[in-house]
């Protein structure tokens, strides 16, 4: 039986949940990842992704037309075409990975089946599952790339 320890990827890149939102995309385009835990005095505290980075901006401009709006309403003041993406764009400079992460934590112990981290990932309908310890130290990450390559090479079994 494969376990996630034997598949796993050891050397994980982790952000704190300080970071800017604008160092984290610089930090996973360089990394070429999608996503990565956020560990806060040596424990998981959350995970942060692209999507989370996409659902935030998308929330922030929505939020910044809406106000526009309101003030249009209220005021009769008539804002420029640039000003709904200016205010979006202030919003999201100030926000932290600790302001867009996942808190709930998805994750699995190192001697748990492969396949029991596969269907973990299913079920909770994530891309990527955290390997910890019980006291929610980061042992490492399996990916759905890792289970796709753990099949191409023939170690899943028949």
């Amino acid at each position: 039986m494969l376990r996630t320890q034997d598949l796993m990827q050891a050397n994980v890149a982790t952000v704190r949940p300080d970071l800017l939102v604008t160092e984290l995309e610089q930090l996973l385009v360089q990394e070429g990842v999608s996503g990565m835990p956020v560990v806060e005095d040596g424990e998981v505290c959350g995970v942060v992704s692209r999507s989370d980075i996409v659902r935030t901006i998308a929330g922030a401009e929505g939020n910044a037309e809406a106000m526009l709006a309101y003030y249009q309403e209220v005021a009769g003041a008539v804002p420029g075409p640039t000003a709904a993406p200016h205010l979006a764009s202030e919003r999201i400079a100030a926000l932290t990975v600790r302001d867009i992460m996942t808190r709930k934590v998805v994750s699995v112990d190192g001697d748990r089946s492969v396949r029991e981290a596969a269907q973990t990932m299913i079920s909770r309908g994530v891309h990527r599952v955290l390997v910890t310890t019980t006291g929610r130290r980061l042992l490492g990450i399996v990916t759905t790339l890792d289970l796709v390559r753990a099949i191409a090479d023939g170690r899943m079994g028949e």
